[in-house]
């Protein structure tokens, strides 16, 4: 939808829809299916949303295998030192820097 060849108007976009969905969730579209009207996230900016998802994956994906997995996931340590520097600091500086300081190393996607 965003790429160098948008589609030129409404057909031609519900035509695009109509061949992605089927091959992307190998069920075909019911008669009459308009996902475009249903799907709002599509047509607005939320889209750039899915992508901090996928980075919230791989940055829980590290945390547990780097931590949680290694000393224990109910180790009361690591769930305070998770909590302290982690949650408590919330969005007040670059989530990096917290991270860096709950993985001991700046964070990677090697475990996702």
């Amino acid at each position: 939808i965003r790429g160098p060849n948008p589609p030129k108007d409404a057909s031609a976009l519900q035509a695009l829809v109509d061949d992605l969905r089927p091959s992307i969730t190998l069920i075909e579209n019911p008669p009459g299916n308009n996902m475009l009207r249903t799907f709002g996230h599509l047509m607005n900016q939320y889209s750039a949303s899915y992508y901090g998802y996928m980075w919230a994956e791989v940055l829980s994906a590290d945390m547990f295998a780097t931590r949680f997995e290694k000393e224990g996931i109910m180790n009361p340590t690591v769930g305070m030192e998770y909590r302290k520097f982690v949650l408590a600091p919330g969005g007040t500086h670059n989530i990096r820097d917290h991270l860096t300081k709950f993985l001991g190393r700046p964070p990677n996607n090697q475990a996702f």
